[in-house]
């Protein structure tokens, strides 16, 4: 994998952060593939557990996004490792670590950390998540 393809894919993960904690979810949306998946190990309050396509991922977040809505939440991607798929130049594995941070009335609490596993499809001139894997080391409330 050549260097731009590896700037691209990690500027795709922390673009998906940025965009949701913005409320920018059409762009957050815009992130995945028309059939993406979207699972998560663990519970995230009132939301769906395996989410399927843009459209089900766009709505889901948005309902997340509308519940937190009274604190300020910043999705911390880190420790990024991308590996080529042996044979296919168009797919990367990806994992990196979450830590979500989220301010209330002036206070910073850490609700929770986890891992994403992507797998990533080359489109157009970038990459978009195809398969999202998110495994939770505690519960969001």
């Amino acid at each position: 994998m050549n260097v731009e393809d590896r700037l691209l894919a990690i500027d795709l993960l922390h673009r998906y952060g940025h965009c949701y904690d913005q409320g920018e979810l059409d762009a957050m949306a815009d992130c995945f593939t028309e059939d993406a998946t979207f699972t998560i190990n663990g519970s995230v309050g009132s939301m769906p557990t395996a989410l399927e396509g843009r459209p089900a991922i766009r709505k889901a977040m948005g309902e997340r996004r509308a519940a937190t809505a009274h604190a300020q939440r910043r999705h911390l991607i880190s420790n990024v490792i991308l590996d080529e798929v042996p044979g296919d130049p168009d797919r990367i594995h990806a994992a990196s670590y979450l830590l979500v941070g989220s301010t209330e009335d002036g206070t910073l609490h850490l609700p929770s950390t986890g891992r994403y596993t992507d797998v990533l499809v080359r489109s157009g001139d970038g990459w978009l998540i195809a398969e999202r894997v998110l495994t939770l080391d505690s519960t969001i409330g």
